[in-house]
């Protein structure tokens, strides 16, 4: 008996895992952490890897079910882009903001668990990570000063931006709503009421 219980309490850890697949589910929580990788409690560059190698080799699983808030915009926009190329749906569960609202765009069908919130705004560079890039690469990239990567920077941006923007006209989303999110201001975050994620074509139901 105490050892049911601490298999099925979630106080001793055992119940929550970062990936799970549950029927024909694979529930990610980015807010778990995973044995042995980094975690700074968001989306991480591996978990690119991690979600489609699980919806790879289970080819059972119709829906992905996630939580989090938010990270790397390039691993969200891989993950996206592959649901929506297998018709995978997406169902979010707890606070889903940013690159995790993202990822639930990529689903075929995209419902919200009772209670369930999305949040939006523009996506944002860290600033440790933009210097550390420009001292490691400014030789081989050929960047004579810090303007030359500051237009670099600029280009790369405006080109993301444009891609998010086909991106979600591509699964349905309203323009006017598209919008929003870039009028939101990266440190901050819009929450838009399920009666405005259905009218937007955020919500398929």
């Amino acid at each position: 008996l105490l050892l049911s219980f601490l298999l099925s309490s979630p106080a001793s850890g055992f119940a929550e895992s970062r990936y799970k697949i549950a029927d024909n589910t694979l529930i990610f929580n980015m807010t778990v952490a995973e044995q042995g990788y980094a975690f700074d409690g968001g989306l991480e560059s591996y978990d690119e890897d991690e979600v489609i190698s699980y919806l790879f080799d289970n080819p059972e699983i119709t829906t992905l079910r996630v939580t989090g808030p938010g990270g790397s915009a390039s691993a969200s926009s891989a993950i996206a882009e592959y649901l929506a190329r297998h018709n995978i749906n997406t169902e979010a569960f707890g606070e889903c903001d940013s690159a995790c609202a993202h990822i639930f765009l990529g689903g075929e069908t995209r419902t919200l668990s009772p209670e369930a919130k999305l949040g939006f705004h523009r996506t944002w560079i860290d600033r440790e990570y933009i210097k550390k890039n420009y001292v490691e690469n400014r030789i081989e990239e050929g960047w004579d000063d810090e303007f030359d990567y500051a237009t670099m920077l600029f280009g790369s941006a405006i080109a993301s931006m444009v891609e998010d923007v086909e991106f979600m006209l591509s699964r349905g989303v309203d323009i006017d709503f598209i919008l929003r999110i870039f009028s939101t201001d990266s440190f901050n975050m819009w929450v838009p009421s399920q009666e405005e994620l259905l009218e937007a074509g955020v919500l398929t139901e």
